[in-house]
């Protein structure tokens, strides 16, 4: 018999982690495609009971094409005009400077704007901006970061 919206069907609950009773949301040709949770109220797609067969035949792919699928949904970093515009800054201020012009970052330092700077672990920079509270901003290739200094 065709299954339709409003009808109520058994289907496994993905909040309570139960076989449960259900009531279809949508149905496409006659199956149950998303239902809600008459105890927890909570809407998901429909996954037949435990121990049932699924009315549903699911489409299976190799393992390599569900890694590669997952790879590509990977969002890129974006990227602000203002970060871009600081990376280009960085690429004329920083890169092809000569290395005995480059401070190396202590806390205990006190920086300038404009300064060039080398951190362990962020590598070349220059300072953008001295905030209060003995902090600062450094523009590194990777993007801007907040430190400390003066202490």
């Amino acid at each position: 018999m065709p299954v339709t919206a409003g009808k109520e069907v058994d289907a496994w609950c993905t909040k309570c982690r139960m076989d449960l009773s259900h009531r279809v949301v949508a149905a496409v040709e006659g199956q149950p495609r998303r239902v809600e949770c008459q105890t927890c109220h909570t809407q998901h797609n429909y996954r037949a009971p435990k121990g049932a067969k699924s009315p549903i035949p699911r489409e299976v792919s190799p393992p390599k094409e569900k890694a590669a699928a997952k790879a590509k949904k990977v969002p890129a970093k974006r990227v602000t005009k203002a970060e871009s515009q600081l990376i280009a800054d960085w690429d004329t201020k920083v890169h092809g400077q000569l290395e005995r012009a480059f401070t190396n970052y202590t806390i205990s330092d006190v920086l300038k704007v404009n300064q060039l700077v080398r951190h362990k672990q962020f590598g070349e920079g220059y300072v953008y901006e001295v905030l209060g509270d003995n902090k600062l901003i450094i523009v590194f290739r990777g993007g801007s970061k907040t430190l400390i200094h003066g202490r």
